[in-house]
């Protein structure tokens, strides 16, 4: 029964999530209604911990049910009264028409379906049901959600019998994650290991469902379900959308604002263009909340693509929303990152590392990346088409996609091969979580790339039997 809480503990923050977005989508709703109900859940609910946060430090409430509620109905009646302002009665629908499954297309899907919710489900059981042990869970994520939890305020230092925990290590973590299990804790009156491990499930299904949505938009539902049973099926990504790292959180998040972004640049029309831009802005805003990566390696890459995009369309309005968003949401965080003198690396500081060159990661790279289970053969594939295919790729709007997992895969390969990062590789570890939090993109990227490859050549089969 205590699972119970999971609904209650999401449903004001994806309501406030709900409201912002369809305040910004203005008189051209783009979302569709469950893909609105997802990502007004992903956004909102980081959002929310943002907000809390917020008022936190600032010294206006403790991390106690009413402190959360107070943050939670504060942000409730902004996103409201943004609705109320901005959300008008749309002069367009989101729409699309769609054609029937045929018999044998209806029980392939009712097959694969039924494989993928059994091992979804058994995830989930082992998820909800197993103690914390494993180390980045055990030390940083439940560890500090407990830690707010029982002290109430955001507190960066623990006493461990005689020793203290530093403050530069875990605490260098935005709190969202943390907070949200502290959140559900308080809900229940106490804490509850599976009730808090259970929210990275929804994190899972959101990601699936917007990979779903974004795919339909383009190339329909037949096409969209096998982009997603890809992703589905890929072993790690599958593993971690049942595990409590915070690599799917940020999986999420990032595609709501790579995908947006896409969208955005592949939109003809300007007023839907304009909202696909403005939830993209949103969606960046709130990934700098979740993990230190998303600002030193995520970011950047993002920024640049924008202003491709911008470059390509000689329209430069989207600055004004990204600039808002990243001034309300980032800068309070790295203000309070530096006040308290907290690293802005993977909870060590950047500036610190030394150069040297290191031996076996190339290898190491080479094997999990082609010949482990992890991906099956998805980057053999991936990697083909890119060869192959690289115009439709980099100079069509699939370059917002290619040229975005290109930069942050090429630009992390430096810190590996000449820093101590390379761990992070030989050992199996931060290199394969990082291709986690890409996946829902390139699964996007392959995905389109065959759609436009055969559609092609169906059209060039056409006009060779129309010549004949």
């Amino acid at each position: 029964m205590v699972f119970l809480w999971l609904p209650v503990a999401i449903a004001l923050p994806t309501l406030s999530g709900w409201l912002l977005l369809r305040a910004l989508e203005h008189k051209s709703p783009v979302l569709f209604r469950f893909e609105r109900i997802a990502l007004g859940f992903v956004l909102g609910m980081t959002l929310t911990m943002f907000v809390t946060f917020l008022l936190q430090v600032l010294g206006l409430i403790l991390f106690t049910m009413n402190g959360f509620l107070i943050a939670q109905v504060l942000l409730l009646l902004i996103t409201g009264g943004l609705y109320w302002k901005f959300a008008m009665k749309p002069t367009t629908y989101n729409s699309q028409p769609t054609t029937p499954f045929t018999a044998l297309q209806k029980s392939l899907i009712a097959l694969l379906s039924i494989w993928t919710i059994i091992k979804i489900s058994a995830g989930i059981m082992i998820l909800v049901s197993t103690p914390a042990y494993q180390d980045d869970v055990f030390n940083n994520w439940n560890m500090r959600g407990k830690l707010f939890y029982e002290t109430k305020e955001m507190t960066l230092e623990m006493q461990i019998g005689n020793e203290i925990t530093s403050a530069v290590g875990v605490s260098s973590y935005p709190p969202a994650l943390p907070l949200i299990k502290t959140w559900l804790a308080t809900l229940a009156g106490d804490w509850h290991e599976g009730l808090a491990n259970s929210i990275h499930v929804l994190w899972f299904l959101s990601a699936l469902l917007l990979v779903y949505e974004l795919l339909k938009r383009r190339i329909g539902r037949l096409w969209a379900l096998g982009g997603v049973y890809i992703l589905s099926s890929l072993p790690l990504f599958q593993i971690h959308g049942v595990q409590p790292y915070a690599d799917m959180m940020v999986s999420v998040h990032l595609f709501a604002a790579v995908g947006m972004l896409f969208l955005g640049a592949s939109e003809t029309d300007a007023g839907k263009r304009s909202a696909y831009l403005r939830i993209a802005a949103l969606a960046t805003g709130v990934m700098i909340f979740t993990k230190n990566e998303t600002l030193i390696m995520h970011l950047p890459p993002l920024i640049v693509a924008l202003f491709a995009m911008m470059w390509m369309r000689r329209d430069f309005k989207p600055v004004a929303h990204y600039a808002l968003s990243l001034l309300l949401i980032g800068l309070p965080w790295i203000a309070y990152k530096w006040m308290h003198d907290l690293p802005f690396g993977n909870a060590k500081s950047v500036s610190g590392l030394e150069l040297s060159w290191q031996k076996d990661v190339g290898y190491a790279i080479w094997i999990n990346t082609f010949f482990e289970g992890n991906w099956a053969l998805f980057f053999p594939i991936f990697f083909g088409l890119l060869a192959v295919y690289w115009r439709k790729a980099l100079f069509t709007p699939l370059g917002i996609l290619t040229g975005f997992f290109l930069m942050v895969y090429l630009g992390q390969m430096p810190l590996y091969f000449f820093t101590g990062l390379s761990t992070e590789v030989i050992n199996q570890t931060g290199y394969a979580r990082g291709l986690v939090q890409l996946m829902p993109v390139a699964a996007c990227l392959v995905t389109l790339l065959i759609y436009e490859i055969m559609g092609t050549n169906q059209i060039q089969r056409d006009k060779k039997q129309d010549a004949n």
